[in-house]
């Protein structure tokens, strides 16, 4: 009861006791004064009505705002009584509220950076097959839409029209019938991804709803893949130098050891054997520390015009020796960004495949220019050319467009020049056709502008 309605009951008392003295003394100024008082108390009476009845709406209109989410408003319940009591109530209620909300939020937003910077896919799926959680590895790896709800929202796509992929499906439901823990490996036919799959069902609220998690198996099968390539092509690629030179040695030892001419062509060519499979070993070293990140670039402002200067003059001996010339046209300085013992080989590499597939009266072109911010080099060869089925598969390691041909290349050099440039940032491809030659080209970044 506030200062109001204590005034009021105190003034009611009075004019009763002062109207009762009037009426058994028979004083009319008594009863007058009586009558009086009664009406203070009565206006007492209704300021205390009317302050109690504004504070209850204060108290009313603050109460709407907390419902609407407004936990910032304050309610005000006036001074004292019931109406400062309930608001007082309310506004610790206010800031519990807010500090659990903030609790939750900060929760929520710790569980999306985990769902949205997870590798592996998430996905719930509640007991009517329909999606109510998934991440953005999860679309990824799915091929979902962007429209798919992100990680917390409530949607209504079903599982089997966002996964495409009956066995999924079914790993769903099967966790779901079973209640336990479901297992599988699989191949989806979008993207054709190798996934390892976990589904749990979850009880409680959420009895009948299923947690998917799977993890992207692509990269390692694709190694696995490359590994065993690789070992069969090295076993496949010494196999024949050392079939070859365990020949020629039990021929010798048969008795061509006695015979001075044939003895010193045995050894010749055992020491070409020899000379190849060292030179296979030494390129297969250099291809693995290239494709492992193990070489360090040095990088340096390279002019590109004068490096390709030097490799045509290491190669020119043996160009002239073929009989094929090789020239050197640039539309103007072409400084590049980039590891110039590394980009020397690169062009060394690919002159030496166009000397291998030219015959002699033959022409090789390096052409430099600037294309936008890299530098773009181009080594045509007037050669043979490679037939269309083969391009895709020229800068593989191993790879020979005629492995009938002899030449004594190790298959690695245009595989060694792929991850060069790659590793520079740059670009490498070839057009050829069969008949009117070959012609490679790649790109890596150009020098920033002298200031």
């Amino acid at each position: 009861m506030d200062a109001h309605a204590w005034r009021a009951a105190a003034i009611h008392a009075v004019a009763i006791a002062v109207l009762i003295a009037g009426f058994v003394l028979s004083n009319g100024w008594l009863f007058v004064a009586g009558v009086l008082l009664e009406v203070v108390a009565s206006s007492y009476t209704v300021s205390a009505l009317r302050s109690h009845a504004g504070a209850m709406r204060s108290v009313a209109a603050g109460a709407r705002r907390m419902a609407a989410g407004d936990l910032t408003v304050r309610v005000e319940g006036g001074a004292g009584g019931d109406a400062e009591a309930l608001a007082n109530v309310l506004n610790g209620m206010a800031a519990s509220l807010r500090d659990i909300i903030g609790d939750l939020s900060a929760e929520r937003d710790k569980l999306s950076a985990v769902l949205d910077t997870m590798a592996d896919g998430v996905v719930m799926v509640d007991a009517a097959d329909r999606v109510t959680l998934i991440n953005p590895a999860a679309r990824g790896l799915l091929g979902a839409p962007a429209r798919a709800m992100a990680p917390g929202a409530n949607g209504h796509a079903r599982f089997s029209e966002l996964a495409h992929d009956h066995e999924l499906v079914e790993l769903v439901s099967r966790s779901r019938a079973r209640r336990e823990r479901q297992t599988a490996q699989l191949e989806l036919l979008r993207g054709r991804r190798h996934l390892s799959a976990i589904a749990t069902p979850l009880s409680g609220e959420n009895t009948g709803a299923v947690l998917l998690t799977f993890h992207d198996l692509s990269r390692s099968r694709q190694v696995d893949t490359t590994r065993r390539e690789f070992v069969t092509n090295v076993s496949h690629e010494l196999r024949s130098p050392l079939a070859s030179i365990k020949a020629m040695v039990e021929t010798l030892e048969g008795g061509a050891l006695d015979d001075r001419q044939a003895a010193g062509d045995f050894l010749r060519r055992i020491h070409q054997e020899v000379d190849r499979m060292v030179e296979m070993v030494e390129g297969l070293l250099e291809l693995a520390r290239v494709e492992s990140g193990q070489t360090e670039l040095r990088m340096t402002a390279v002019d590109m015009v004068a490096l390709a200067e030097e490799a045509r003059s290491a190669m020119q001996a043996r160009a002239e020796a073929a009989g094929i010339a090789i020239d050197v046209s640039s539309t103007g300085r072409c400084g590049a960004t980039g590891d110039a013992a590394k980009l020397r080989q690169v062009l060394v590499n690919l002159l030496d495949n166009a000397l291998k597939f030219t015959p002699g009266g033959g022409r090789i072109v390096v052409t430099l220019g600037m294309q936008n911010d890299s530098v773009r080099v181009e080594v045509s060869d007037t050669g043979r050319g490679i037939a269309t089925e083969h391009l895709p598969h020229v800068f593989e390691r191993f790879y020979k467009v005629d492995r009938s041909r002899r030449d004594g290349g190790t298959g690695l050099g245009l595989a060694i020049a792929r991850h060069i440039v790659e590793a520079h940032g740059g670009t490498i491809g070839v057009e050829s056709a069969v008949g009117t030659g070959s012609t490679f080209r790649f790109t890596v970044p150009a020098a920033p502008p002298e200031r």
